[in-house]
């Protein structure tokens, strides 16, 4: 895995669009082929790893069309786009420690990432699912119930009645929550993920510094809203997804952050952003400073602050270790920043399928403390988080305290942080 932001294609990168900065977008299908690719290899890589590793026997996952499973559309090929009606998939861990993976629906695009069990017109959906079950008797049987993590409480009330009924009163108490698995199956990426992500942060921070642009921004005249609409319109007609719906704001001398006004020199502009592409997530946060008439650089209090950001950013960076809680990460690192002197805030997230993602939070905006449950999952390997935080220091040009807000997107493998994308280390500059 290279570091800062390095380029990697995935294989079969072909029928692209160049979009002026070196960066492509596959054709839609070299996008299903790779996704049905990476499938297929968790499926027969990760699921079974994770499976063993909670010693969980049957893990079933149910979803209906217009009400599905957070999870399903983990499991889809690409030419499935949702449950059509009903869709069950079912997992049974083998002795060898493989995996059964079967799917309780008609359709043959399932093919050949599970096999299709179901006998229609001899049983419905529910027998076949207590049929299969009953045969293996299994000790556990979990199912996607939480009261903690939104993508493992996708079974609803109604299908969990019909679950038990279907594995009968014998098996109804080994029925137990998957969470452990279901969260895993979230965080965890495959290699081939990984080669690719790097990639898919790197297009989203190349456009989040063409929207921090003369191209894009016209001081006296440009408003934070304008570039709001610009980057939506732009990663629209590139094909892809906006992650979460973009924020754009200015922080001013005598002012804090201001959204709708027009971006006037003086001003530092801030995004945040991240796409939705190949079924991974970005966020990223930039900044940028407008320059006065007759500056030739970013004053040198701000290029403090920024200084003083990345020293922050780098002791986060460092309580990265294997093994540590969420909570471990985010009290070792504001106890060391406060021991430097600097004013922190931390705030950061596990990214993946979802923007905010499966895994240890690390902080939130509104509780800077160690958070429960959430925050006492450990990092592990092959993960990615968005290190979001910001710091307050002190401008001696505006005579003020002003908040620098910063985000990196970064993998964790190897017991050793890595850049997902080029790293922000000074103010872009607009004229």
């Amino acid at each position: 895995m290279l570091e800062n932001g390095e380029r990697h294609l995935c294989e079969g990168d072909v029928e692209v669009e160049d979009f002026g900065f070196g960066g492509t977008i596959l054709s839609l299908k070299e996008r299903g082929r790779t996704k049905d690719r990476w499938l297929k290899h968790r499926l027969e890589t990760l699921l079974p790893a994770i499976m063993d590793k909670h010693q969980l026997d049957v893990w079933v996952i149910v979803g209906r069309e217009y009400h599905e499973d957070p999870i399903m559309e983990t499991l889809f090929p690409a030419a499935v786009d949702s449950s059509r009606r009903l869709t069950i998939f079912a997992f049974f861990l083998n002795q060898d420690k493989t995996v059964s993976r079967y799917v309780l629906h008609a359709n043959p695009a399932y093919d050949p990432f599970y096999e299709r069990v179901w006998k229609p017109g001899r049983e419905d959906q529910w027998e076949c699912l207590g049929r299969i079950i009953r045969e293996r008797s299994p000790r556990q049987i979990g199912v996607n119930t939480s009261s903690h993590y939104s993508f493992c409480d996708g079974l609803t009330h109604t299908f969990y009645e019909k679950l038990i009924g279907a594995v009968g009163s014998e098996l109804a108490a080994n029925v137990v929550s998957a969470q452990s698995v279901a969260l895993d199956w979230l965080q965890i990426r495959s290699e081939e993920e990984l080669i690719a992500y790097p990639t898919i942060a790197e297009t989203a921070r190349r456009l989040a510094q063409e929207a921090l642009s003369n191209k894009v921004i016209h001081p006296g005249i440009t408003t934070t809203n304008d570039v709001v609409d610009w980057i939506r319109q732009r990663v629209s007609d590139l094909g892809i997804l906006t992650s979460f719906y973009p924020t754009v704001d200015v922080v001013r001398k005598d002012g804090d952050r201001l959204e709708g006004v027009i971006i006037v020199p003086g001003d530092i502009v801030h995004i945040d952003f991240g796409i939705h592409y190949l079924g991974l997530a970005t966020d990223t946060q930039q900044l940028a400073y407008v320059l006065r008439a007759g500056e030739r650089e970013v004053p040198e209090g701000l290029q403090a602050a920024m200084r003083t950001a990345i020293r922050f950013e780098d002791i986060l960076a460092e309580n990265f270790v294997e093994g540590r809680t969420g909570n471990e990460i985010f009290t070792a690192s504001m106890q060391q920043a406060k021991a430097e002197g600097i004013q922190p805030m931390i705030y950061s997230h596990p990214i993946g399928n979802h923007c905010h993602a499966a895994g240890p939070l690390i902080g939130m905006y509104d509780r800077q403390e160690e958070i429960p449950v959430r925050g006492d999952l450990a990092l592990q390997n092959n993960t990615c988080y968005a290190m979001e935080f910001n710091i307050r220091q002190y401008i001696p040009e505006w005579d003020q305290e002003i908040s620098l807000y910063m985000e990196e997107p970064v993998s964790y493998i190897h017991n050793k942080l890595h850049y997902l994308a080029k790293r922000q280390t000074a103010f872009y500059v607009i004229r």
